[in-house]
């Protein structure tokens, strides 16, 4: 790792007391850490409470942090979880994570991802997916917000159908994008028109585009089921996947 970068990792290790998982994970990351010749300091984090979870962004002990972001890039700010957490291994569940994932994340950590806002008018359901996907599937390059124009809360049936997905963006929020303004975006990709036309103008070298999907609460309006109903949010939730997938040499066209 180039040494200027090494020096901006910062790496947080958050537990609560008498977690089973918590000395071996600290282990496993100092050994990957040594083989790789990373040195940097570990903060310990106590997590003793359920408010201790939401302010740390904690999503479960043991839990590791590289740069403010968890080891696994498909979780978010907003769905902390104060309890054991288990990790995938193979076939089985351990309650601390792999050398692997460990690895992964201070890769990461060395490269510059960009920096993309999905952005529809109130921040309900498309851009939501929009993100969602982008992190599950692009968590390595890209990081990924949300907003709208207006507030209208999160859409349970967008939560539902990308549940069934495997992708969970139930902790999600509904966003102002005047409260993102601080972020030095790459790119701003508006998924509704009125939020195209709409756009705020972005500080910076933030660069704006339009990929536009229909809007499934409208057409979800003359069903007559309500599984009807959620074959609208599937329809433009795989739509949203397949732009996704081109991400992010289609914004850089």
């Amino acid at each position: 790792m180039p040494k200027d970068l090494m020096q901006a990792v910062k790496i947080r290790f958050l537990s609560f007391k008498g977690c089973p998982g918590a000395e071996p994970t600290v282990a496993r990351l100092r050994a990957v850490m040594a083989a790789d010749g990373i040195e940097r300091p570990i903060e310990r984090v106590d997590v003793p409470d359920d408010a201790a979870a939401v302010r740390e962004c904690f999503y479960g002990s043991p839990s590791i942090q590289i740069n403010g972001l968890d080891i696994e890039v498909s979780r978010r700010a907003g769905q902390p979880c104060y309890g054991c957490r288990l990790y995938d291994h193979g076939e089985e569940k351990r309650c601390f994570p792999t050398d692997a994932m460990i690895r992964d994340a201070l890769c990461r950590a060395q490269t510059r991802r960009l920096k993309v806002l999905f952005l529809c008018t109130g921040n309900s359901c498309r851009s939501q997916m929009a993100e969602g996907w982008t992190r599950a599937i692009k968590g390595d390059v890209i990081d990924a917000y949300s907003a709208g124009i207006e507030t209208h809360g999160l859409n349970p049936n967008a939560v539902k159908v990308m549940a069934e997905a495997n992708v969970d963006i139930s902790g999600h929020r509904s966003e102002l994008v005047d409260d993102l303004m601080p972020i030095d975006f790459d790119y701003v990709v508006t998924v509704c028109g009125h939020a195209h036309e709409s756009c705020p103008m972005f500080p910076g070298k933030a660069k704006v585009m339009h990929v536009g999907f229909d809007d499934p609460p409208g057409l979800a309006k003359s069903a007559a089921t309500e599984e009807e109903a959620l074959n609208h949010y599937r329809c433009v939730r795989d739509e949203i996947r397949a732009f996704v997938e081109t991400l992010p040499q289609v914004l850089e066209q």
